[in-house]
């Protein structure tokens, strides 16, 4: 995760025109927008507001104004060491965001990355944190991500990553 000292790492997030909240773990507004693009038929898809994965699978936006867009398909969690737990870090997982006071949803996911010549490529396991609109800082979720990582590795699991939609 970024240090809070090092100004490259950090994203502005605009809530009204008198207000900018910088915060390091924010995510630019293009990966905000985009990332989830293509999980819905309708065209309609949640925005981003934090993932773990960011150092590990960073987000690249396209340079060139026709550049493809990437889409996201999304699939189900079958056969991991995380189902395996799941009835027991879950309801745990759960908890850890309801301490904060956050209405939420949460869900085990994969998504698939298809490039423009079709080809699928499968991402980590994911723990698919939903939130209302506005309701939650980039920092919050970071926080509580951190924690939940810290559970899934003392229950044995390794590999999975948190991310955050409104």
């Amino acid at each position: 995760s970024p240090a809070l000292g090092d100004i490259s790492q950090r994203s502005a997030l605009s809530q009204d025109s008198a207000t900018t909240i910088v915060t390091a773990y924010a995510v630019s507004n293009y990966e905000r927008t985009s990332y989830y693009n293509g999980i819905t038929n309708e065209g309609e898809h949640p925005d981003l507001l934090y993932r773990t994965g960011s150092a590990k699978y960073p987000w690249i936006q396209p340079s060139d104004r026709h550049a493809y867009q990437p889409t996201k398909s999304i699939g189900g969690v079958f056969r991991t060491p995380l189902n395996d737990v799941w009835s027991t870090v879950g309801p745990q997982v759960c908890q850890l965001v309801k301490d904060r006071k956050l209405s939420i949803s949460i869900s085990l996911a994969r998504f698939v990355t298809h490039e423009e010549d079709g080809r699928g490529t499968p991402g980590p396991v994911v723990i698919w944190i939903g939130v209302h609109p506005g309701s939650t800082a980039a920092d919050t979720a970071h926080e509580v991500s951190q924690n939940i990582l810290e559970l899934l590795e003392k229950n044995g699991v390794k590999d999975v990553e948190v991310e955050w939609h409104e």
